[in-house]
This record gives structure tokens, sequence and C-alpha cells, in this order.
């Protein structure tokens, strides 16, 4: 029976456990009934060893509920990015990366890849092969960690001063000025660089790399808190750091998809274009140019995996054009169905003088819609979007202004009217 290990190789193995652990903690280990009993139970073992403060478990109908209990708005860094820094090695690239970083600090001047696979075998008594070497100093070289350069025919590889390092010696060489008093001390760059980590690893994507370096500087986050914390995004790093690769590089890509209905797996293919982000549910989702069908769609940011990046795609620049006079009609992540567009008409009772914010609210909100004065204290807004329903939530937030409201889309309507009535029925019978 292979051992236990707390480490892990493949991220989007985890990924998933965590999420739900996370988002539906109400589940029990019979739930997971995709993988073995074994399976959940090491995942589960992970989960608890890297999350110890944050786990929770409870019993319900016999069964054990495992949860993940976080208060976002409370907590100084997101723990979630405890599982991108439990990466496994095998025993070779360990001592391979303590032995490079040994001899290359104990020669600042640098060292070449075959005199370090010598000084190994001799000082270490391990042999390295020397394209194992050279692969290793090349894949150090491209993370920042060494740099090279030419010694007559050798290329030789150094250490690379610290951030911190290169701070402070360029902040003296622009400011040679005699240092200030006791009284008058500021932060140095380095620690002025600090504090926007600090902020950062938290407010931007790709947080756990600000984690990552706070925790060889050993600080910690004693100055910021964050009442929208959506810290579960942490697990889509990865599938975000492709995307926008591609969109980068403006190449199709294809991927994993699982339905969030049914839970069935499809391969996709599209050309990535823009990420967007749902202001309501935290939800990050890609839009993609589906060549097939002709048309854009949005996926949601979690249920991707395994992305691959595909060839460029030729006419990207002409796409993304399309996509931006799309968007006016685009009321969140839906581009239609098959009708595509939809008119919406609503007449509306605001007092002018007493609730100019509320018309205020109409036209900076609207969308593009057209606002026309009816008659006094009455609006007329018109609009044309792809898909009614996204916007009945921001439609109810005039309930007890709506005089009228018509559409193409009969189904959202009749469902908005309905749900008035109801709540006429519940607080005003």
């Amino acid at each position: 029976m292979a051992e236990f290990q707390e480490l892990i190789k493949n991220f989007d193995r985890i990924r998933d456990y965590m999420r739900q652990f996370f988002v539906y903690g109400y589940k029990s280990r019979s739930d997971y009934g995709e993988k073995s009993s074994r399976t959940y139970d090491n995942e589960r073992r992970r989960i608890e060893s890297w999350l110890s403060g944050y786990t929770q478990s409870a019993y319900a109908q016999k069964e054990k509920h495992v949860y993940i209990s976080v208060d976002s708005k409370t907590i100084p860094q997101n723990p979630l990015y405890a599982a991108w820094k439990s990466k496994s090695f095998t025993d070779n690239d360990i001592l391979l990366h303590f032995f490079l970083l040994d001899l290359l600090w104990e020669n600042q001047e640098g060292m070449s890849a075959k005199t370090l696979c010598d000084c190994i075998s001799m000082d270490y008594g391990v042999v390295f092969d020397s394209q194992t070497v050279r692969l290793k100093l090349k894949e150090y070289e491209e993370l920042g960690v060494l740099s090279s350069h030419k010694d007559g025919k050798s290329l030789l590889y150094c250490l690379l001063p610290s951030p911190a390092k290169i701070l402070e010696t360029s902040d003296n060489a622009f400011h040679p000025s005699p240092p200030p008093s006791s009284s008058e001390i500021a932060a140095s760059p380095w620690e002025q660089l600090l504090t926007a980590v600090t902020y950062f690893q938290e407010a931007a994507p790709f947080g756990f790399i600000g984690s990552t370096i706070l925790d060889q500087e050993n600080q910690s986050n004693e100055w910021f808190q964050f009442k929208h914390h959506f810290i579960v995004h942490t697990l889509e790093d990865g599938v975000l750091a492709d995307v926008l690769t591609a969109i980068r590089q403006q190449k199709r890509i294809s991927f994993e998809n699982r339905s969030t209905r049914s839970g069935s797996l499809s391969l996709q293919q599209g050309v990535p274009l823009k990420i967007f982000v749902s202001t309501q549910t935290g939800r990050r989702y890609v839009c993609l140019y589906l060549e097939e069908r002709r048309r854009f769609t949005n996926f949601r940011l979690d249920s991707m995996a395994g992305v691959k990046l595909l060839e460029p795609y030729g006419t990207y620049e002409r796409k993304q054009e399309l996509l931006a006079r799309n968007l006016s009609r685009c009321w969140g992540v839906s581009f239609g169905g098959v009708s595509r567009i939809e008119e919406i008409y609503i007449k509306l009772h605001i007092d002018e003088k007493k609730e100019a914010h509320i018309l205020q609210r109409l036209y900076r909100e609207g969308r593009g819609g057209e606002i026309l004065p009816v008659r006094e204290n009455e609006y007329l807004y018109s609009g044309l979007v792809f898909d009614t329903n996204e916007m009945l939530s921001w439609v109810k937030t005039f309930t007890g202004r709506i005089i009228d409201i018509q559409g193409s889309n009969s189904f959202a309507i009749n469902k908005l009217t309905r749900d008035f009535e109801k709540m006429y029925e519940m607080y005003c019978l």
C-alpha cells in the first residue's frame, strides 16, 4: 500500500475537493462517488493538515461532513494558498536545489554547468547527469533565481541578489545625500514594496505569489481587511494563468468543461477574448468566440480544467472589436439564445424633486438604454439586451415605482409579474 503523502504533484486533483469543502461543506464521504474512498480520505487528510485551523466536521444521518469554515473579512491571509505551497518534489530535485544554491553562494563570480557537475560529484559524492544540471540551471534562470553571462566560451551562472538588496543599492545610488535623522526616517523602498505586496496578495489574482514573498521575508498582513473577499478564486488561478497567456498570445484554447447542472464533462475549443467577474456572485468567466457556432459565449472559470494552448487565431483583433460592440447588450454573462436580441420597456414613476437620485441611478446603471420623460414624474426606459432574465434583479430594485413592464421575452416578464403578485399577497393582503 502506497504511503500517504501530504505534498501533491497535480494541483487539479485537490482543487475540486477544496472547493467542495469550502462551498458545499454539507457533503459526506458517500457523496464523492466518482473516486474511491481511499482517494477521498487522502485528499481530506491533506486539506485538514494544511488548514487545521479552518476545517471543521459535523455528523448528520450517521455520516461525517467535513467543511472549511472561514470568515473571509477577518483573516489576514487567504488560507487556501497552502495548497499552492504543497507541491511535491523528487529526492533528486531537492538535493540538486540545495547543491546548486550552496555552490553558487560560495562562488559569487559564477560557475558553468560542467564545473557545477564536477563540484557536486567531488564535494557531495552525488553524480548528476550534466544535461539534468543544465536544464535545472536554465529553469532557475527563467524563474529569476539565477542569471547567466558569457566568459569566453563558457556560460557562467550566478545567484541574483534579493529584491531587497537591489532596491537598497539603487536607492543609495540615486539618493547620495546624508541619511535623515531618527525622527525623519521613513520606510525603505523595500518596506514600501512589501506593504504593496501585503495588499495585493489578497486584492489581485495570483495572490499566492505575494504570499510566498511575504513568507520568505517573515512578514504578515497587519494592515488590511477586505469586505468582499472571494478566497476560493485562488483555486482557479492556474487555469486563469493559462487563459491569460492565450489572450496575450492571441491563441485558441481547448479545455475540459464540467457542467454545473449535470456534472458531465465535455471537451470545448474556442478563442479566449476577455475575463468577466460578476459583481453579484464574484464568479469569474472566460468569454470565448466559438468558431463552429459563430458566436460568443462565457464559461465559468471554476468549471474549466486542462487548458491547452493551440495555434494563433488569425483575426483575433477583429473578434475583440466585435465583442466590444456586443457588450452594450450583455447585462450579465449571456450572449443570447435562439432569438438573440430581446426588447424590454419599463414605465416608472419617479418623483423628480424628492427622488432625483433614483433618476440618476436609471441613467447611470441603464447600460445604454433609452430614457424618455412621458409626463411629469413618469419615465419610460427601453433597451435591447441578450437575456432579459439577467436584468430582473436590477429591475426589482425599482419595486414600488414600476407602473408597467413589457418585453419580447414573455417568460421573463411573466416571471417578474408573478413575483410581484406573490409579494403583494404576502405583505399587502
